[in-house]
């Protein structure tokens, strides 16, 4: 038993992608530098246990299209 704040599995609203433009530099969770092109933020509203941030309403994780992309085939989106 997990008690009643477990949900199994990731829901669909506990990620929100945006897609965003660097017009000054800004460096993702992988330490990379990104300047003038496209890069991802994952807005993470909950944990696993769901259990929401302490500080601000959501954890922020700044990916490059390539990170991106793999994360995306490596756990892609939950359907409702």
């Amino acid at each position: 038993m997990m008690g009643y704040g477990y949900y199994g599995n990731k829901l669909s609203d506990q990620h929100r992608y945006k897609r965003k433009f660097a017009w000054l530099p800004v460096r993702s969770g992988s330490k990379k530098r990104i300047w003038l092109q496209y890069y991802y933020v994952r807005y993470t509203y909950y944990d696993q246990m769901g259990r929401p941030p302490i500080h601000g309403l959501t954890w922020q994780y700044i990916y490059t299209k390539n990170e991106y992309l793999i994360e995306i085939i490596k756990d892609p989106p939950a359907k409702v």
